[in-house]
């Protein structure tokens, strides 16, 4: 499990917020670049679902599956709508974190075209986990969304009674149970058979061939 600071946030520059998902889709990029033979179950929480969404259509064939985990889809519930007023007010005394996120979620509506349109190109499982006290990311627009998407594997639609935004902060088993189910099954590795040849020419260090490769 590998988790990541977004652009702009934490440990990550830059300093300022990157307000286009493509753009932070593109940084986030590498992270898809798995061991052969592995691939990856892509999870995006509140913001990071549209950009989860169009990380995995840019590389197709480097994710299993997507998770859209509290989906914040440009629609603000109650607790958003306060901190978008409050902190419109006061991104010149607040820190980096907190402005950048204010500016992300103000600019959110205008990306969604982004997302909806890489949904669209999704040919791999999607999984939509949503709380159903979800005062920041109402769970009407996420399942609104679910029941909209053509895609070629219609969405999953899984809500979680009494879970408000912040499902990955607990309590945890509810939600690593569910990544779990839907983790991609592990391809054996590929083995060649193993050959005897034996005749006339056969002699010390000719008349067996081994071969195997993983």
């Amino acid at each position: 499990m590998i988790v990541v600071d977004r652009p702009g946030f934490a440990a990550s520059e830059p300093e300022q917020c990157v307000g286009d998902i493509r753009l932070q889709a593109r940084a986030l990029a590498p992270l898809l670049d798995a061991r052969p033979g592995q691939r990856v179950l892509l999870v995006g929480q509140s913001y990071g679902a549209a950009i989860a969404t169009v990380m995995a259509r840019a590389r197709p064939g480097r994710v299993a599956g997507v998770v859209l985990l509290s989906s914040y889809l440009g629609e603000p519930g109650p607790t958003a709508r306060w901190l978008i007023g409050l902190g419109s007010r006061f991104l010149g005394l607040i820190p980096r974190d907190l402005r950048n996120a204010v500016m992300e979620v103000a600019g959110a509506p205008a990306q969604m075209a982004h997302m909806r349109s890489a949904l669209r190109g999704l040919r791999v499982p999607v999984h939509m986990v949503h709380g159903e006290r979800d005062d920041f990311a109402p769970i009407a627009a996420a399942r609104r969304l679910a029941g909209e998407a053509r895609t070629r594997h219609p969405p999953r639609f899984d809500p979680v009674p009494g879970a408000d935004h912040f499902l990955n902060d607990g309590p945890i088993e509810i939600l690593l149970g569910r990544l779990e189910a839907w983790l991609p099954v592990a391809r054996p590795p590929r083995t060649w058979p193993q050959w005897v040849k034996s005749g006339p020419l056969a002699g010390p260090g000719i008349g067996r061939v081994n071969l195997a490769a993983s």
